[in-house]
């Protein structure tokens, strides 16, 4: 589970100290979704500048410049690579051809390896899944809603990505994960974040939640792009290759009943737990002692947890 979110100040309305402000309540609202990492991206003085750490919103000192009006953010919780390791955390930047950009993602990517391999790719450091939608951009060698497009219908597993350019445009990229996107036409500014309850929280603590605001409609396949005077732009890509997400990264996605999950999904989740490091015997001794899909799901992130049950299938087996 991540988050994405962001502040679109296009009538520079706000004054800096008020931008930080609601920035920093969204970015506190978000914890929600992911503690192990935050970040913001924003221009300075022509450029993209990015600011990330491996600590919780909360924790974060967001030096964020005055002449920054377009903040787009990013908490995470893990699936892969280490937060410890600083680049392994979004924002990321990229470059398309002269063209600079920062990219975050909410979700998983299933064929990151695969991509990197047919695509040919370019070694890189980072070992984040989501880093491959960077490099997808930068082959295309510019950016732009085709580009966008191209690598959106390249990606296989579940996605909504944040594309901020050295112009303060900001494209979003709906895939099949969630995104709630809000116009307050009296502070004269955008806010968007992964759900509604992230800016209802957010609007709470800031005493906001009752000034006028319209819900800005993007539905899957929609690339939205919102340029540095807040007007905005739509094209679609193809989201047939798009599929219900499967991994519990995002609580309030729909799940396979249970009992009586689809194979592939509970596949899908022992491949999950295994690219988390648990190893596979234990969670198909798991799996054989009786617990379903969504016990997993919950163990994958419990080390303590899933060890005590392990300790006690063993146990009831007669192993020590």
């Amino acid at each position: 589970m991540c988050a994405i979110f962001g502040v679109l100040d296009f009538r520079r309305k706000l004054t800096p100290a008020q931008r930080r402000a609601v920035f920093r309540e969204l970015a506190n609202a978000a914890q929600i979704r992911g503690t192990d990492a935050s970040g913001v991206a924003y221009v300075r003085d022509g450029a993209i500048q990015i600011q990330k750490a491996p600590r919780p919103a909360s924790k974060m000192r967001w030096r964020i410049p005055p002449e920054a009006r377009h903040l787009m953010g990013h908490t995470r919780m893990t699936t892969q690579g280490a937060a410890s390791k600083n680049y392994n955390n979004h924002p990321f930047p990229g470059r398309a051809g002269s063209q600079p950009f920062a990219l975050a993602h909410n979700g998983v990517l299933y064929n990151d390896m695969e991509l990197r391999r047919t695509q040919r790719l370019p070694a890189a450091k980072i070992e984040t899944d989501s880093y491959v939608a960077v490099q997808l951009i930068e082959k295309c060698g510019r950016l732009s809603a085709d580009s966008l497009c191209q690598m959106a219908e390249a990606l296989d597993g579940t996605f909504t990505i944040t594309v901020l350019d050295a112009n303060d445009t900001l494209y979003l990229v709906k895939g099949n994960n969630p995104l709630a996107i809000r116009l307050f036409p009296g502070l004269g500014c955008y806010l968007y974040a992964s759900t509604g309850e992230i800016l209802d929280m957010a609007l709470d603590a800031l005493g906001l939640s009752k000034l006028a605001q319209t819900n800005i409609p993007i539905t899957q396949g929609d690339i939205m792009e919102i340029d540095a005077k807040g007007q905005r732009t739509v094209t679609r890509f193809d989201d047939a290759r798009l599929r219900t997400p499967r991994y519990f990264c995002d609580w309030g996605w729909p799940r396979p009943t249970v009992p009586g999950e689809p194979d592939d999904y509970m596949e899908t989740v022992l491949e999950y737990g295994q690219r988390r490091g648990v190893p596979e015997w234990e969670l198909r001794l798991l799996l054989d002692a009786g617990y379903d899909a969504l016990d997993l799901e919950e163990m994958i992130h419990d080390e303590q947890f899933r060890e005590n049950c392990v300790r006690e299938v063993m146990a009831d087996l007669g192993v020590r």
